[in-house]
């Protein structure tokens, strides 16, 4: 229960915060709805909500990690739309399409998400399927393919999943 209670509390906090920024000022008024706008959310996505045991971020530690990670993924987002445009802007196209497995494995579904998420956000690539053995990508480029490896994508997963 008090496990819980901290779960929907973070949830409560962080949902609140949104509601303020959102009004871009605070008033008595604004904060008695938004309160009771987050209660109604919460209980209506109650069943929705991860627990502790299903991912990570509840450790504020695991929040700065996930914080770089997301400067990381702008990153290389912006190099993998760099890559593609001179792809697609190449009279040749020198394009050569594959599909590659990569065998990770993670131990919670969540990480699995956030690495298969990862990979198909950035240009070029694309999470076809996640099974208990991996992941398969389909790339644009070989080059695509082998940079998957060992890439900067899984060490930061890898440090949300350590504990």
């Amino acid at each position: 229960m008090k496990n819980q209670f901290k779960t929907y509390s973070y949830y409560f906090i962080l949902l609140f915060l949104f509601w303020i920024i959102l009004s871009q000022r605070f008033t008595l008024e604004i904060a008695l709805i938004g309160a009771g706008a987050v209660g109604l959310i919460m209980l209506y996505s109650k069943k929705l909500l991860f627990t502790p045991e299903e991912t990570t971020l509840y450790n504020p530690g695991k929040i700065l990690i996930f914080v770089k990670f997301i400067f990381i993924m702008l990153i290389e987002i912006l190099k993998s739309n760099w890559q593609v445009a001179k792809i697609v802007l190449s009279p040749s196209l020198p394009i050569s399409p594959t599909f590659v497995k990569i065998h990770k494995t993670f131990e919670k579904d969540f990480d699995k998400v956030i690495f298969g998420n990862s990979v198909t956000l950035t240009p070029g690539t694309l999470t076809v399927d996640i099974d208990e053995e991996g992941f398969l990508v389909h790339a644009l480029t070989t080059e695509a393919a082998e940079g998957l490896e060992d890439s900067i994508i899984e060490e930061f997963v890898r440090k949300l999943e350590a504990e």
